[in-house]
Order: C-alpha cells, then structure tokens, then sequence
C-alpha cells in the first residue's frame, strides 16, 4: 500500500535524501538489508550470514534491552521504486513565522510513496538487525515495555530521476562503500561484495556470476568460492577452491601488468587504484583479459580442475586419487602461483591484447614446479611436522613465503643467478629446513632443479 512519511527535504552532492521519524516496529518492518540490492543470489546471502553470526545478535541486543539511555544515530537507508513525491509545508503569512518563514519553506513536508516502494539499509546493518531481534522476538529476553512504538531518525536517499536500475544498483552499492569506508573500516569481503569503486571487486564478482569453473551450480554447498570466510585461508575439511578474498588477491595479481605496476606500484586490496572508478570499457577490457588469463592457467594446471578437498590431504601421496598439492593451498594460490604467473606473463610482454595462445606459452613453465608438497623442495620447508603431535601442517612465514618466491623465479627462469648466488639460494633454503636436512638431500633437490631450470629455459 501506499506509503508516507513527515520529512525534512535536503541535499548533498548528487543526492535528495529527506530526514523521516519512524516508529521501532515500523522500522523492522519495512526496512530490508542492503545485501538485497545485489544482482547475485550467491553473494546476496554473505552480508545476511554476517550479521547473524555478528556482534548484532548479543552486544547490540542487549544495549537496547538493558539501558535505559539507549540512543541511536540515524539508519541511512535506499528507496527504491515507489515513484516518491515530496509536498512542502508552507509557513502561513503571520508575523510569528517571518523570523524562520524562508528555512521552513521547502524544507519541511509529507514525502508519498506508492506501493511498489522497497527500502534497503545502508549504513546501521547491525544496529536494524538488533531492532528487527527485539521486534520479532527472535532474541532471548525480551524488549524493554513500549520499545515498538520508540522512534528513530531515518535518512532517505532518493534515486535520480530517469536512472535505469543498473545505475542506482551502482549508485547505491558506491553509496554503502563510501558510508561505511569512511565511517569505520568494512571487512574485506563485505568491500568485495559491494564496492563499485575497485574494479577488481568488480570483476571478481563478474567471475562468481558469469565464469563456469566459479560459478554456483545451485546445489547445496556447490559454491566453488567459499564467501564465509572473512579472510584467504580454507578450513582443513572445505571443498572450495579459494575464498572470496583469495580469489579477489588472485585475480589482482593476474591483472597487475607492466601499466599497473609503472602507475602504482605493487599490488595491494587498499592501492590508490582500487579507489578511481574504472569505465564500463575498462571493466570490460578487464574481465575478457582475466577470462583469458584463467583459461590459459586452467590449460596449464589441469590438476586445479579436481575435486579441492581431495587435493588437500596433509599426508597423501597421489595415491587413491588423494594427495598434497601446494596450488590448493591457499597461502600458495596467493603469494606464489599468480604472482609468479604474472612474472611469466611480464616476461613475454602479455598484455590485454594478447592471444590465448601467447598466454599459455607464458606459463609453461608453471606445469613443470614440483607441486606435490611432500616433494624434497617443500617438504620440512613449506610443511612441517607440529612438535610431539606428528602431523604436518602448512608454514605460513613470510620470511618462508618469500625465499620460496625467490626459488620459483630462478627456477621458471624469471630471474638470473650467478653460481655464488645458486649456492647462497640453497644453502638459504637449506637452514630453512625443519629439522635440518642432510647434504645428500640438498645436493640431489637443487640438482633436479637445475635439471627443471634447464627444461623450462629450452621450452
């Protein structure tokens, strides 16, 4: 049905947005969760999940339940649709309104809406998800006497006239980026899911949507990118084959070409270009490019098209179709495959115009890494053994995770060394060991990557 509310009108930037009272139980009602004016049902859910396994649930809940002081600062949420209609109050001509008559016009009226209007929160998630608990009475104790009827102040923001819904979906996931950005620091998923300013993010969700090998099925548990995860690692029982952050810190890696890296540097979630607004040819430049990218490491790796979790057995051997293999590891996906992916591409000057083809002899050379992680290489190296427990695990170090780099670029021929310097590599990587290993070991693991350097070298 159709909806009005008493509102005081104003302005900032492009934005009309109108200041409204509402009643607690009125609020709960009609206003939906920003994760809603996404276009993909497989990310719509991450920031619902959030909030429900947040600190909404028990610190907020119970602030409104127990003190007496409570106060809240505005929810500032979206309408869309509805076709709003703003009708300002006048003040009549008597001498008792003429000192305040000029702030009064136009400022202060009833602001309609018809009955297709929806209203999405855009900043004060948690603090509408704790109303909404009290209100329902999902949560364990109940709402203080009379708490439905309190009222809260609420900003409405209004699209532009004649935006198409494309354009107000973008306007706003900007509008929820910058509120929360600037407000508090948002996780980095949720900036994945909603930023419209960082054409990684944006591409990234363009993968999860549109790309088969990452794309949701719609079976239970199906999804390929786990986007519970708050950060890269994997549990050790998960079936996906990254999270949503490593997939995110993959795909920029991938991207970070010779342009990238003159303009800014090295890559990182908080570079200066994530913030510029990238235009609908470049995203589009971005994704194909991407999508050729993948391809070609799909072509070169197929052993990333298995099942993940039977890739990530501890103590397997690559028998009964189980094993140990470092690109599923997520550490390794992120700080070793697509950087050095990128160096590959970078060494053979692969740009976006690039063929498929000049892509995949590119990363040859990646088919050629040991990448079982009980091989000589990692073995005591990037996994070892937890004292007195007698399982391995993966080591994580970042001292470790860069001399690993450094031997990855030597051996798939990006980098250059003297014998001196092959010597100190090994004698590096050999300190590194848990627990030490014997010099018939070391001597025999850098031989057979001579043996590998040397094949990549003629490819």
């Amino acid at each position: 049905m159709p909806s009005s509310y008493s509102a005081m009108k104003l302005k900032m930037g492009k934005w009309d947005y109108y200041v409204v009272r509402m009643k607690m139980s009125q609020l709960a009602r009609e206003v939906r969760f920003a994760s809603e004016v996404n276009d993909d049902k497989t990310l719509d859910e991450v920031i619902q999940r959030e909030l429900k396994e947040s600190r909404a649930k028990k610190q907020i809940v119970r602030y409104l339940q127990k003190n007496e002081e409570r106060f809240f600062g505005s929810i500032v949420v979206a309408a869309l649709g509805g076709e709003p209609s703003f009708f300002a109050i006048e003040a009549a001509d008597d001498p008792k309104f003429a000192a305040f008559k000029n702030h009064v016009n136009e400022t202060f009226g009833v602001l309609f809406f018809d009955d297709s209007l929806k209203i999405y929160a855009l900043d004060g998630q948690h603090r509408l998800f704790a109303i909404k608990e009290l209100i329902s009475g999902g949560a364990e104790t109940p709402a203080p006497v009379g708490f439905s009827d309190e009222t809260i102040s609420v900003i409405f923001v209004i699209p532009q006239k004649g935006a198409s819904t494309e354009e107000f979906r973008k306007s706003y996931r900007r509008l929820f980026t910058s509120l929360n950005r600037h407000a508090k620091p948002m996780n980095m998923v949720t900036n994945i899911i909603m930023d419209e300013d960082d054409r990684f993010a944006i591409i990234t969700r363009y993968l999860i949507s549109e790309y088969d090998f990452f794309s949701w099925d719609g079976s239970p548990g199906g999804e390929v990118i786990d986007t519970r995860a708050q950060g890269e690692n994997i549990g050790p029982t998960s079936t996906k084959f990254a999270t949503l952050v490593g997939l995110y810190k993959m795909n920029q890696h991938f991207l970070w070409d010779h342009t990238y890296q003159s303009e800014f540097g090295n890559p990182s979630p908080t570079n200066e270009v994530s913030q510029h607004t990238p235009t609908e040819d470049e995203v589009e430049e971005l994704q194909a490019y991407l999508i050729k990218i993948w391809d070609c490491v799909f072509l070169t790796l197929p052993i990333l098209k298995k099942p993940p979790l039977d890739m990530r057995q501890m103590n397997a051997d690559g028998t009964d179709g189980k094993d140990n293999i470092l690109w599923f590891r997520p550490v390794a996906q992120t700080k070793l495959l697509a950087p050095l992916a990128r160096r590959l591409m970078d060494k053979k000057n692969i740009s976006s115009d690039s063929s498929e083809q000049e892509i995949t002899e590119a990363l040859k050379p990646l088919s050629l890494i040991p990448n079982q992680l009980h091989h000589n290489l990692w073995r005591d190296f990037l996994i070892a053994r937890d004292p007195g427990k007698h399982q391995w695990r993966m080591v994580t170090e970042p001292p470790k995770l860069k001399l690993a780099y450094t031997i990855l670029l030597w051996l798939t021929g990006c980098e250059t060394l003297s014998e001196d310097d092959i010597d100190e590599l090994q004698a590096s990587w050999s300190s590194s060991l848990i627990p030490a290993g014997d010099n018939q070991r070391e001597q025999d693991t850098f031989n057979e990557l001579e043996d590998i350097r040397e094949s990549i070298v003629n490819l």
